[in-house]
């Protein structure tokens, strides 16, 4: 497997978080925007918000480089990716992806709400060309969950339809626009209605193939066209927050499945990993306690079994300071939920599944979080399923999967704090299977902060996206 650069790109800062999602620029063809700081991200929690350092920059570049604009966004845009979601999308179809964003126009009051709006740029320029005020939907919650904001889209017949959001552990909101910003929904759910709460990956497919997208709202499926519920896995029962929601395709029956390990609302009796069919019915669930807060589907089994992992986070309070204790990770047959050994040894909730050379099973990167790698770990590696090293590339994860269409198998970019660089890694000369091209015929987005990178890996659900 020949992995090297593909790209690189020069931000020239020091970086401490980069989020990046592709963007069409018509005849220009294809760019990538990078939303960056040399602050790290910021998250609303009161136990892990500090003051920050720098402030937010948005930059469009073109495929090969070169940087069409260059925005700050000011010292009213807190550098989190609660605080400030973004995305491109053609909501107007006239194939450029309009930048969208949450921007605060009240500079001299970070956590202002009502200098909070919905702002478009062009994406050629960087100029905005409207706004729209930001729903004050959560004003009456905890500072923890008044600032969880999402952005994100999809199709109904192949019409485009935006969708803005607020909260996540209690009362949650959602809207649905037309193209001209028309209102088409307004969802509201009470924090006592019966189903879990949000997640932190929004993934967003047809998954009834009825023409209408659909968004994985936590565990309950939205139709994109009007807001209504598809269905709810387990809402008679389960009250907490979803921190992971992967849908797959399972190669043996065909059939869509719905992965999720929980967070919240523990219940005696009730377990905190699940597997749910295309109905929403369980298949199997595992582990009896604590905060599941990482996981992914992976094709590494043999005759591309997957094998499912799922990370109980531990946390201990030291003079007042909330630390992060060792994690607990499982490993399960993703059909059957039995257990799994992994051929290699570490922690396997920092390792993100990537098929980079698109033979149908997964490679993995362990992502760097530190400055410093611990030689005896595999911190910053590629390494096989069968845990030997391939190639040592460092970084911290920006995003990963198709990054680029036209390179065979899938990518990852990462960014590189001193260089002020970001790459992408990739395999150009490989041929991809007829197992890899399946699990890439489907549409399917996922909206996910993390996905688009902060130094963060909680959700390492991506290559759900084509599983």
């Amino acid at each position: 497997m020949n992995l090297k650069c593909i790209a690189e790109y020069k931000l020239g800062i020091e970086l401490g978080q980069v989020r990046s999602v592709p963007v069409a620029l018509g005849d220009k063809g294809e760019g990538i925007l990078f939303v960056y700081s040399s602050q790290r991200n910021l998250d609303p929690w009161e136990e892990s918000f500090s003051w920050p350092k720098d402030t937010l920059k948005m930059a469009v570049y073109t495929r090969k480089g070169e940087c069409l604009w260059v925005k700050d966004l000011g010292v009213g845009v807190i550098p989190g990716i609660w605080f400030t979601p973004f995305m491109s999308f053609d909501l107007d179809q006239d194939s450029l992806d309009e930048i969208w964003f949450v921007n605060n126009i009240n500079h001299e009051a970070p956590f202002s709400l009502n200098g909070r709006r919905l702002e478009r740029l062009d994406p050629l320029t960087g100029e905005s060309t409207g706004f729209w005020p930001w729903p004050k939907t959560t004003q009456k919650e905890t500072q923890s969950h008044r600032y969880r904001y999402f952005i994100a889209g999809g199709y109904v017949h192949g019409k485009p339809v935006l969708v803005t959001c607020q909260g996540t552990y209690t009362s949650m909101y959602l809207q649905g626009w037309d193209p001209g910003m028309k209102s088409r929904w307004n969802l509201v759910i009470p924090d006592e209605a019966p189903g879990a709460k949000s997640s932190h990956v929004c993934p967003i497919i047809d998954f009834n193939n009825d023409g209408i997208d659909e968004i994985f709202w936590g565990e309950r499926l939205l139709s994109l066209d009007d807001g209504s519920e598809v269905f709810c896995c387990d809402r008679d029962k389960f009250r907490g927050h979803s921190d992971i929601i992967i849908p797959f395709t399972n190669r043996e029956d065909g059939k869509m499945y719905i992965y999720t390990v929980r967070e919240g609302h523990e219940v005696p009796g009730e377990q905190r990993v699940w597997l749910y069919d295309d109905k929403g019915q369980p298949v199997w669930h595992r582990v009896d306690s604590g905060h599941m807060h990482k996981g992914w589907v992976a094709n590494i089994g043999e005759n591309y079994r997957k094998v499912a992992m799922a990370m109980r986070l531990n946390r201990v309070v030291i003079d007042g300071m909330m630390r992060q204790a060792e994690p607990d990770d499982y490993y399960f047959d993703a059909m059957t939920g039995e257990d799994v050994t992994l051929p290699f040894s570490g922690r396997g909730s920092d390792y993100i599944p990537l098929d980079f050379d698109g033979d149908g099973y997964h490679e993995f990167y362990n992502t760097m979080l530190e400055e410093t790698e611990n030689a005896d770990s595999d911190t910053g590696w590629v390494i096989d399923r069968y845990g030997k090293r391939i190639i040592h590339i460092g970084g911290r994860q920006v995003r990963m999967g198709k990054i680029f269409k036209d390179i065979p198998g899938d990518q990852i970019m990462l960014f590189y704090p001193q260089e002020k660089t970001v790459k992408v890694w990739g395999c150009p000369d490989v041929l991809e299977s007829e197992v890899y091209k399946e699990r890439h015929k489907s549409s399917f987005h996922v909206f996910n902060q993390h996905l688009m990178g902060t130094g963060y890996n909680h959700m390492n659900a991506v290559i759900a996206c084509a599983i």
